[in-house]
């Protein structure tokens, strides 16, 4: 039992190591500061762990797509057949800063200025390098861990209905009880929907967080109570309805040629666009769980 609760002890400790690096990371790291808007892109991340064998992630496999991997593809894709043995997924929830929040939230037509270089140096720049960032964390502690939006072998693929991932951010924080989906197809987290978020599969083993969520829609006020519905009157598009969200509607607008020359009038890189984020601002899950004030 001693034994027992010293390798669980163990693990609790590691977890904190992992919180603390990835809190430092964004705090400290000049790839997360903008001189010109004297701001960060993003505040103070949240960080939970799932089990790699969640039965949820073969699930993915029927409610995703046939193609969307599961922590063991990605795990011996990366390493070779046989090694994977047990692991844990890292992800990671990064809240947009207040500056940029603010400014988007003044818009209408398509998104900020400040929204346009965050797609750029934020999204590209930033989250690129704190993706490669901790899994050289983790191998100085001594674990193998790949960032699966970096492999050869992560795409998007064009469907019926749009854009499907075979690694589903979304999904993965979904399973690491992170946060629960919106009418828009976004993520409310504690931190609220106008985030990113990326993650990390690893051979460490560690008690996974639990999901809190009552149902995978549960933090949205339109399908829990019946209320808000805010975002379908602020997309700009007309990409969302109380039927749900037209993904492809929605990428051309996003990825479009207006989209790209914004991005550049900006400042910012075409290839990425200004995005749009306006679902995501000015609403009421922006920064936080709008269930929290519900009763």
């Amino acid at each position: 039992m001693e034994k027992h609760m010293d390798a669980k002890e163990a693990g609790e400790r590691i977890k904190q190591l992992i919180v603390e690096e990835l809190k430092a990371y964004v705090r400290e790291s000049k790839e997360n500061y903008s001189e010109e808007l004297q701001a960060t892109y993003y505040e103070e991340p949240i960080i939970q762990f799932a089990a790699a064998d969640d039965p949820l992630f073969e699930e993915y496999k029927t409610l995703v797509s046939p193609d969307h991997a599961t922590p063991r593809e990605v795990f011996e894709r990366s390493f070779g057949a046989g090694s994977y043995e047990g692991g844990t997924v890292i992800s990671v929830v990064l809240p947009i800063s207040e500056v940029i929040r603010r400014a988007n939230r003044a818009q209408k037509e398509g998104p900020s200025r400040e929204w346009a270089l965050l797609r750029t140096f934020g999204d590209e720049y930033f989250i690129r390098a704190i993706r490669g960032h901790l899994p050289a964390y983790l191998s100085r502690l001594g674990y193998r861990a790949v960032a699966p939006l970096d492999t050869d072998w992560y795409s998007i693929q064009g469907s019926a209905s749009g854009p499907v991932s075979n690694w589903s951010e979304r999904h993965v924080a979904y399973a690491a009880g992170l946060g629960s989906f919106s009418i828009n197809d976004g993520f409310i987290s504690e931190k609220g929907i106008a985030i990113r978020l990326f993650s990390v599969v690893t051979d460490l083993q560690v008690t996974p967080d639990a999901r809190t969520a009552a149902t995978h829609t549960a933090n949205c006020l339109l399908h829990s109570k019946g209320s808000c519905g805010v975002c379908i009157t602020r997309c700009p598009v007309q990409a969302i309805s109380e039927e749900g969200h037209d993904k492809i509607a929605c990428m051309k607008f996003v990825y479009g040629e207006a989209s790209r020359n914004w991005a550049v009038a900006s400042g910012g890189d075409a290839k990425s666009g200004a995005g749009c984020g306006l679902c995501q601002t000015k609403v009421p899950c922006e920064s936080r769980n709008p269930m929290r004030s519900v009763r």
